[in-house]
């Protein structure tokens, strides 16, 4: 082996090594790290809704997904739910407030619990000139980490009764 093979071979070695240092620097080490980049994330998914846009959703799910939405009769694979995603342009003008909770990790798996008030529907569901909507939901998302990124593989809501008045 030349002098320059060897050079060749520990330079590409070290430029290995460092690619992969540098793909586990992007993942948060911390906990609180971690809790923080996951709400962002789920923050995303319902400003794209309102938007009209699911890609925040559709960027941020694993290929091992499984989501039960409300009103549906058995839960969604990757698959189903991309296929919907055009649909999602009727979600526009969605107004929807998210209130945290619950947060836990365990290695590489993490559940957020969520409530969720929509106080209108998007533009697609106007009904008699009103789309506003007084609708609860309980909801859950389950995200694992992916080849050093946290990914959703799952989720539930179900629609509840409104919060009695001062429990929330």
């Amino acid at each position: 082996m030349t002098f320059m093979h060897r050079v060749s071979g520990h330079i590409a070695a070290l430029l290995v090594v460092l690619g992969a240092a540098a793909g586990a620097a992007e993942t948060p080490e911390s906990p609180e790290a971690i809790e923080a980049l996951i709400w962002e994330r789920e923050m995303a998914i319902f400003e794209g809704r309102s938007a009209g846009d699911i890609s925040n959703y559709l960027n941020a799910t694993s290929a091992f997904y499984l989501g039960w939405p409300p009103g549906f009769a058995e839960p969604l694979p990757l698959g189903d739910f991309k296929a919907g995603a055009d649909m999602a342009r009727g979600l526009k003008g969605e107004v929807t407030d998210v209130a945290r909770m619950g947060f836990t990790l365990n290695d590489n798996t993490a559940l957020t619990y969520f409530l969720t008030h929509r106080t209108r529907l998007g533009e697609a569901f106007d009904v008699d000139g009103s789309r506003d909507v007084d609708q609860w939901y309980e909801n859950i998302h389950v995200w694992t980490l992916e080849d050093g990124d946290w990914r959703l593989i799952g989720g539930m809501a179900r629609p509840v009764d409104p919060p009695a008045p001062g429990s929330n």
